[in-house]
């Protein structure tokens, strides 16, 4: 099961709020019958307004519930989609902030990552390739096409004084890559995030959420240790923060297997040996998703049947109120 936006639950505390004042409410409401009707037959009208009571704030809370499953973009299961899909365009997300200069993986995070970059792009034959760099903005560097060596080229060169723009933003680069994509594309697309994870602006989950939309893998490759390294420049000297203190950057392995897991894809850490062969193969299986008859399989959203039960848990609210439940109301 797949939970696109589970920020939405966050509706249902100020909901749960509304007990307060049902429980007032119906105080109130017994309080007034022993007033209109007195002690004849109090209690049977207690028991009838009880039930009425209960049957009208189940539902809408039953209501309220439904509604906000359904904004969740709750999807499970798999259904059958006719593809016509052709070839394979893959689009590599490069993170050259300074962070990536640190020596966690020798003889730096960035020169590694180009490496394991270089290491998928010859691993595939055929297919059209593109750069996008990014710190605080994202940019295409090489668009899409067929020249591995302008690709290679490319990747040889990376570093943080290609872009003049300081921070660091996964959403910003995971934006920039999926618009490296034509529109009207026939072919396969996957996205390869390759970052340490640390992200200073924006909400990488957003920009993976809009590449699960269109239907977009993105597979992240985490460069760096967890246990983290002080920074140095290129001068090696330490970098420091606002109060002088040492900068220690981390890889961020949660960031990054949240972002590929929502958005469909997977994380791989470059520090493991094995995590180029798995990450290629895991990239051929997005090629070879097609079976025999040109069928897919994607993720079945649910939403429209959360919708539908919101909407008869309000109908059944509203009929609650306007049935008549016994002689005196």
């Amino acid at each position: 099961m797949k939970i696109l936006y589970p920020e939405v639950f966050w509706l249902l505390l100020p909901a749960s709020l509304l007990l307060i004042p049902a429980f007032l409410n119906y105080r109130q409401g017994k309080t007034a019958l022993l007033k209109l009707g007195g002690a004849w037959r109090h209690d049977e009208s207690v028991q009838v307004y009880f039930v009425k009571t209960l049957v009208y704030w189940i539902t809408f809370f039953l209501f309220l519930l439904f509604a906000v499953l359904g904004l969740a973009g709750i999807s499970w299961g798999k259904g059958s989609v006719k593809d016509d899909s052709q070839g394979f365009d893959l689009v590599f997300a490069a993170d050259v902030s300074r962070s990536m200069l640190a020596d966690d993986l020798p003889p730096s995070r960035l020169s590694r990552a180009g490496e394991g970059m270089n290491f998928i792009l010859n691993s595939f034959e055929s297919i059209r390739c593109a750069l996008v760099i990014f710190k605080g903005e994202g940019e295409i560097l090489v668009p899409l096409t067929e020249d591995s060596i302008q690709m290679e080229a490319a990747l040889q060169n990376l570093a943080p004084e290609m872009y003049s723009r300081s921070g660091s933003d996964l959403e910003e680069g995971l934006l920039s890559a999926l618009g490296a994509f034509p529109p009207g594309s026939a072919a396969k697309k996957a996205v390869l995030l390759v970052s340490d994870g640390e992200s200073l602006e924006g909400n990488p989950l957003d920009a993976a959420r809009e590449a699960y939309l269109q239907g977009i893998p993105v597979f992240a490759l985490g460069v760096g240790s967890e246990e983290g390294i002080v920074l140095r420049d290129r001068n090696n000297e330490v970098v420091s923060d606002l109060n002088g203190q040492p900068v220690v950057t981390r890889m961020d392995p949660d960031v990054l297997r949240e972002v590929a897991e929502l958005s469909g894809g997977e994380f791989f850490a470059l520090s493991d040996p094995r995590s180029l062969g798995e990450l290629t193969g895991a990239l051929r299986d997005v090629l070879g998703l097609q079976d025999e008859e040109g069928i897919i399989y994607r993720d079945q959203q649910r939403f429209r049947l959360f919708i539908i039960l919101s909407l008869v848990f309000l109908i059944m609210n509203l009929f609650s109120l306007g049935i008549r439940w016994s002689r005196w109301f």
